[in-house]
């Protein structure tokens, strides 16, 4: 990023509020110093930067200024039309009616004289999700509740079956073309990740619970969970990179193996099982004891199954 770019950069960072030259450093990977001379640069263009002193002072605009709107590079352009068209391959993507007045707003914001250039690299360039024909009707709700802490009372469809719970979502995401959401369980007092097509009901909770705040931070790989270790051949590290829970704790060894360590609640086990059986001999369970012998009794399970006449 050239200075010219950084400083628009730097303006536009300042808009959402007041921000520290720490803040500022680390945003751009620059040093304070750097922060310092950029600051006065802007101050020195008439943009009216006001600097605090002290434990919480920081940088920010006078109230009353606001920053007419920029033209878009060619790139950034391009990142915001392949953005806006891979969730649009999205069945129940939130906000339909938003899209397309945000593509024209983009399309406005871009230089006329340059959209046959942006349409030829929209053209050789795509991000493809996989096509899910599932229905997500309470998506928006998750999104709605997550963003003002709200419970919800929720019919919910498993592989274990059909429950009735009470969760606080917390974050809503996409994987694999797949829409779910990370939301803290009453009755099972944990955080859960909840496939958003699989909620049958979704209703306001009449009542919200009274619950400790620190169990709503707590992370799967919680340091109480036992620790699981797997050895990986080198085919079993490359098929595991596909799986968005799992392959950010994946060790790759100068071999080309792995080491998959991480600490997982003895529940999901079921979960872990399923993926490890999808791998085959890829995949050998060095520690936990009980997770081995699961396994095993479980691949017993499918050879008995297939062997029956």
């Amino acid at each position: 990023m050239n200075r010219v770019d950084r400083l628009t950069a730097i303006l536009l960072y300042l808009q959402g509020g007041k921000r520290t030259a720490n803040e500022i450093a680390q945003r751009f990977e620059i040093s304070r110093r750097t922060v310092l001379r950029d600051i006065q640069a802007l101050s020195e263009m008439g943009i009216p930067i006001v600097a605090d002193l002290g434990a919480t002072g920081g940088y920010s605009l006078m109230p009353d200024y606001t920053l007419a709107p920029l033209a878009l590079r060619l790139n950034e352009a391009l990142l915001l039309r392949i953005a806006l068209a891979s969730l649009s391959q999205m069945d129940g993507t939130p906000f339909k009616q938003d899209r397309a007045s945000l593509l024209a707003k983009v399309e406005a914001l871009f230089p006329r004289r340059n959209s046959e250039e942006l349409d030829s690299l929209v053209q050789v360039m795509s991000l493809e999700l996989p096509e899910r024909p599932y229905a997500t009707p309470f998506l928006e709700q998750l999104l709605e509740s997550a963003r003002e802490e709200r419970w919800l009372e929720v019919t919910y469809r498993s592989v274990r079956g059909v429950s009735q719970q009470t969760i606080l979502p917390v974050q809503v995401s996409v994987s694999a073309g797949l829409w779910y959401c990370k939301a803290y369980s009453c009755e099972r007092q944990e955080l859960r990740h909840y496939r958003v097509d699989r909620f049958l009901e979704v209703r306001l909770a009449e009542v919200a619970p009274e619950v400790d705040r620190e169990k709503l931070t707590r992370i799967y790989r919680d340091p109480s969970f036992p620790e699981v270790r797997i050895q990986l051949t080198s085919s079993g590290v490359l098929r595991l990179e596909r799986n968005p829970y799992l392959s950010a704790q994946v060790q790759r060894l100068e071999n080309g193996e792995g080491l998959l360590i991480t600490r997982l609640n003895p529940k999901e086990y079921d979960w872990l099982i399923r993926v490890l059986l999808l791998l085959g001999t890829d995949a050998q369970v060095i520690e936990p004891d009980t997770l081995r012998q699961q396994v095993a009794r479980a691949a017993e399970e499918i050879v008995r199954h297939h062997s029956q006449k």
